[in-house]
């Protein structure tokens, strides 16, 4: 995807500002950060909704739902792969039985996700939602 904006503007998107807000204060936040050299790289995080409260990605009240980003400097190095296994083994340690996210249709993570074991649950006319059974 070519056209993503900066990180100060992308934190700053209504969708984004909702999806960190009160960051640690619910139960299940979790959370993985990447970095090389003591310097953040990219991230990747689960966290909870609820049908009056939710974000993209939602499916249900148990199902938490990731996200994912990784510096455009370091991107196609593994990092997002790695983010995500370890995302997942931490959900599987919590006991969390499936996870969801959602990406556009035009991003190229989609086989990352896939790779991963995310299958298509929904889709939209430019989103996919995917979910992965933790086992």
């Amino acid at each position: 995807m070519e056209n993503r904006p900066p990180l100060e503007e992308a934190l700053s998107l209504p969708e984004v500002a909702k999806s960190l807000a009160g960051w640690g204060e619910r139960d299940g936040d979790t959370a993985l950060i990447a970095t090389l050299n003591g310097t953040p790289v990219g991230a990747a995080w689960y966290r909870y909704w609820s049908k009056e409260n939710y974000t993209r990605g939602y499916m249900h009240d148990k199902v938490p739902v990731v996200v994912i980003g990784v510096h455009e400097d370091f991107r196609g190095k593994q990092i997002g792969t790695k983010l995500l296994f370890g995302l997942t083994e931490q959900a599987q340690r919590e006991g969390v039985p499936r996870i969801s996210l959602m990406v556009s249709k035009d991003n190229y993570a989609i086989k990352l996700y896939q790779q991963q074991g995310f299958e298509i649950h929904s889709e939209t006319e430019d989103s996919i939602t995917m979910v992965r059974e933790i086992k």
